[in-house]
């Protein structure tokens, strides 16, 4: 049976508390009890604004409420910074007890972490995500797949038909090729992996890891794949990132009118439609020969296996991850929930966010199912982030045709796979 290992985060630590009351600083374990009997367990999790961080209280405190014995210490820091934190931490035993993951990462703390029951209300594919050897390892608070942002208003002016479920690679070859006029572009390219590797999938199956979560880079359907994709640059006329840390330039370069199509997640629906001075389209990623395809991701809760105080740390994550909590972020807009009921909860915000955008939320929300029915869970190694960071460094050298794709693959292979 295939290994599971999936999904969508050193630091200026961005600290706020919730309830610490006695028990003073946290230990090294990540929690502490006071004469009371009450404890307090550090919760680590990534945040990149205020209203983020707040959101996160809101959900600390929701834990209190259903037990005064347990209060939450919430430790922050930017996605960008997270992992590499968690892992130094980890390393000097200095780790919370409540630990959030992203699926792609999930890998590199499977022995850290203690197995969790899954509970009922979650979608499938969101426990499936934050599996590994059948352990559940967290349970999931969103859920994502990849969608092509469009711009509706550049379609209409250029006269042709707006994307949909079943189009194809080809159609979106035309309608990148079309839409590049008047020094802009047609489709924005990404370095990100869940965006790039989407597109790559969907071109002809290719995946990165292999079943036993071994890198395969390097392997033909990788290498034809890539050649697809960077020789949009010059077969389409894409826009190619400015650097190898322009991870998100796809997406910016669509926000800001510059490019007419990009790959984007569903975490960003609420905030692209919200923010884009022009009428946004979203649509499956294009069709291969086996039909659309997107890898799925999602981010939850765990419990450290370090953590002095389990059954409190377990019942702090069912609350951070129940149907309460997950309304809420829903309500507020903060990701596609992973738990199915909350899910027309999501959809009813988008479309209270802005009336003149009904159209484009039903359309989101269809484009999300349909990725997420054909989705697969993007399997990677323990050292995925080194990965990650190759990949951006050598791909950018495809898409300018300073290397070619065999051999910016090959190199990424042999690098990447010497810390696996």
């Amino acid at each position: 049976m295939r290994r599971m290992a999936v999904l969508a985060t050193g630091i200026a630590l961005a600290t706020a508390a919730t309830g610490c009351g006695a028990g003073g600083a946290s230990d090294a374990a990540g929690g502490t009890k006071d004469s009371s009997g009450a404890v307090t367990l550090d919760w680590e999790m990534w945040a990149g604004s205020e209203d983020e961080k707040a959101q996160l209280d809101h959900l600390a405190q929701l834990v209190s409420k259903q037990d005064p014995k347990i209060r939450i210490k919430l430790r922050t820091a930017p996605f960008n910074d997270y992992f590499t934190k968690l892992q130094t931490e980890f390393a000097a035993g200095k780790q919370a007890c409540i630990v959030s993951l992203q699926s792609l990462r999930l890998g590199a703390y499977a022995d850290l972490m203690e197995p969790l029951t899954a509970e009922q209300g979650f979608a499938p594919a969101a426990l499936k995500a934050l599996q590994l050897d059948g352990r559940q390892l967290a349970l999931p608070y969103d859920l994502a797949s990849m969608l092509v942002y469009y711009n509706k208003d550049a379609f209409a002016k250029a006269g042709i038909a707006e994307p949909k479920a079943g189009w194809t690679i080809a159609d979106f070859e035309k309608a990148a090729k079309t839409l590049t006029a008047g020094g802009k572009a047609g489709f924005g390219m990404s370095l990100s992996d869940l965006h790039t590797l989407s597109m790559l999938l969907t071109y002809n199956g290719a995946e990165p890891v292999t079943d036993d979560l071994k890198l395969q880079m390097d392997g033909k359907p990788m290498v034809d794949a890539l050649t697809w994709y960077a020789g949009l640059a010059e077969g389409t006329g894409a826009s190619v990132p400015a650097g190898s840390s322009e991870g998100g330039w796809g997406e910016t370069q669509f926000l800001n009118g510059n490019a007419m199509m990009a790959v984007d997640g569903s975490w960003n629906v609420g905030s692209t439609l919200k923010d884009a001075k022009f009428k946004v389209g979203l649509a499956p990623l294009p069709a291969g020969p086996a039909g659309s395809k997107t890898y799925i991701a999602d981010s939850g809760f765990g419990v450290a296996k370090s953590c002095p105080y389990k059954e409190q740390a377990l019942k702090a994550v069912s609350v951070l991850t129940g149907v309460e909590a997950q309304t809420y972020l829903a309500e507020v807009g903060r990701g596609f929930p992973s738990r199915t009921e909350q899910q027309a909860v999501y959809e009813r915000f988008l479309v209270k966010q802005d009336q003149t955008n009904a159209e484009a939320v039903r359309q989101a929300m269809a484009a999300i199912r349909d990725g997420l029915a054909g989705g697969v869970p993007l399997f990677t190694t323990k050292n995925w982030d080194t990965v990650n960071k190759l990949m951006a460094q050598y791909l950018i050298q495809t898409y300018t045709g300073a290397q070619s794709p065999k051999d910016a693959l090959a190199t990424i292979q042999q690098q990447g796979a010497r810390g696996q």
